[in-house]
Parts: C-alpha cells; structure tokens; sequence
C-alpha cells in the first residue's frame, strides 16, 4: 500500500514541497479505526519508544528504591531540550545511583536549548553526554542495571539483560513476539524496534487505558510533568499542557509521532512522515485529531503556530506555509469529542 500525501508546502500560492507518509488509529482491543497511507508500514519506532524502554523502572519499583521524583521519572522518558531543569534532574538521577555523566554512554550533542549551547561554546564547558537528549532515558537504564548489580559499560548491548528487559516489554504492548521484533542501533547508541506503524499506535492506546496500572502511571507520570518530557516551546510540552490529561505526545526521529488518547475512549495514534522531515507532524497529528474530532476549535487556536505553520526566511519574512492535505479513511463513526 503506498503513501498518501500528508501535507504540502507552500511558496506564493504554488507547490514547493511534498510530505508524504502514513497514519495509524488503533484502539485499546487493537482494533484498526481510521488510517491513510499504509498502516502495516514497518518502520523503526525511534524516540517514540522511551516510556516502553522506561518501563523496567516501575516494574522493579526503583522509584521507591531511589527516591526519585515525578519529574526524574518524567525525564527518563523524554527527548529533553537540555534546559537546566532537565540536565539537573539527570544529574539528580545519576547522584542517587551512584554514578556520574561519565557512566552514560548515549554521546554528546549541542543541547537544543540555546542559552545552554552558547554557555558551553563561550565558558568552554565539557561536552558532556548528560546534555544529549536521551540523557534521562540512558540514566533510567542504568538505574536498573544498578538495582540489579548488573554490568555498566556494556547496559546498551541488546542481549544486556536491561535490554533484554525492554525489549520483554515491547513485546508484551505490541503483542508481537520477541523474535519477530527487529532491533537496530538508535542515534543514542540504544537498541531501537522496528515495528508496523499499527502495532506503535497500540502501544499508545494501551499507555492510554487506564485498565492497565503501569501505563496509567505512565500516561500521568508525562501527562502531568509535560515540562520535562520536551522542554520550552516544543510540541510535545505545549500539547500535553494545553490536553491536561487526555492525551500525551512522544516524538521519534524521521518523521514519528505517537499519541495516546484516553478520552472519550482510550485510542493511539501512529504517523510516520516518509521523508523524515519532521517539520509536517505537528500539523498531521493535529489534523488527524481534529478528524477524530478529538481537539475542540479552541485547541486547534491555541495551537495554531503548530497546526498552520508559517515559515519565515532568515530576515522574520513570511515566505510561506505548510497545508495538512489529507482524508482519513474510517472503519468505525462511533468517535465523538468530549470535552
């Protein structure tokens, strides 16, 4: 099944880009609602995968063990900006552990929050692994291997049994059995799944089925500390925020999105934009749910910068905009919004 065209953009009233991808609706018996392109694509779940891979932390109760905080939690889920907040939470983490930045083994990037990326430049700070973005998820991992008194320097090596642990996980959500889960090498150095982009949109509508305790945490734990899961103006932040409950909002890299929705009825929400551009998913996942007609008109206001992005060139000019240009395909007409 090909692709369908997700959105366009456009420059003086013409067509200067195409987004194409696929759209996966799937609820909590995991049972397909509503789709575009090719729901069964595969593709790798990328970021979106980090409250699975955060799951052996509740399981093993290493909140208790540790102490930690809702918001230390949060962020071993996240794709964090690197703001202060976040990277003293990882630091927080790493501390009741036992253990220091230098343990994590996810690298270095620039911080995308750029007060702290110019203040490592001009102060000429370490480039430390702590302000990569999946700091908090790899800090998580290594609280398990801690609790456990398992190896350290190997805890991303797919047959470690932190990931052996995870991988478990993400078999049990998906219901796909272990040996039929590809894993490949994610930008941190994690193992990452690939999976059928219907099978991602379960995984969220099961994290948004309060019937299942450890996803009902999950769900709140991001839900109610939206803050540490992106960071200041990120989608993810701002649409948690503004959803107060009902929904969350995971990133991947190359064009992913998950969303869990738990009102009116607990449903997931899968895209993958084909080109890996990430510049169309905040307006496709919008426009997806407004379909669904889950997002009342005053959402749809509030997060009108995300829905109907204007692009600027260098000099503040608008110079055009992107078009969400897409029908889902329905199998059910049983979705109503609630407020």
């Amino acid at each position: 099944m090909l692709s369908d065209i997700l959105a366009k953009v456009i420059r003086n009233g013409r067509i200067e880009s195409i987004h194409r991808g696929h759209v996966a609706v799937v609820d909590a018996g995991g049972n397909l609602i509503a789709a575009t392109g090719n729901p069964d694509l595969k593709t790798y779940i990328r970021s979106a995968a980090k409250p699975f891979q955060f799951m052996p932390v509740l399981e093993e109760k290493l909140d208790e063990a540790f102490n930690f905080t809702d918001k230390e939690l949060a962020v071993m889920m996240a794709s964090h900006n690197g703001e202060d907040f976040h990277i003293n939470a990882v630091k927080s983490i790493l501390k009741k552990i036992g253990l220091d930045a230098t343990y994590l083994k996810c690298g270095y990037h620039p911080p995308f929050d750029k007060t702290n990326a110019e203040k490592i430049i001009c102060e000429n700070l370490e480039r430390s692994p702590i302000y990569n973005n999946c700091s908090g998820k790899h800090a998580g991992m290594l609280s398990v291997a801690v609790k456990h008194d398992w190896s350290l320097n190997d805890y991303l090596n797919p047959k470690h049994p932190v990931q052996q642990f995870i991988l478990n996980k993400v078999a049990q959500f998906s219901e796909l059995p272990v040996d039929k889960i590809s894993v490949g090498v994610d930008g941190c150095s994690a193992p990452v799944f690939y999976l059928p982009l219907r099978k991602m949109a379960y995984m969220y509508a099961r994290l948004a089925n309060s019937k299942e305790p450890l996803a009902e945490r999950i769900f709140q734990l991001m839900s109610q500390n939206a803050e540490m899961i992106a960071g200041t103006g990120r989608f993810d932040t701002q649409f948690m925020q503004l959803m107060n409950g009902r929904m969350i909002s995971k990133v991947g890299a190359e064009g992913i999105r998950c969303v869990g929705v738990q009102k009116p009825r607990p449903l997931g929400i899968a895209i993958k934009v084909e080109d890996g551009n990430k510049r169309a998913s905040h307006a496709v996942i919008l426009e997806t749910l407004a379909q669904l007609k889950l997002i009342s008109e005053e959402e749809k206001v509030a997060l009108k910068s995300f829905y109907k992005p204007r692009i600027k060139n260098h000099s503040g000019i608008e110079t055009g905009f992107i078009k969400v240009q897409f029908k889902l395909k329905f199998f059910t007409s049983s979705l109503t919004f609630e407020s």
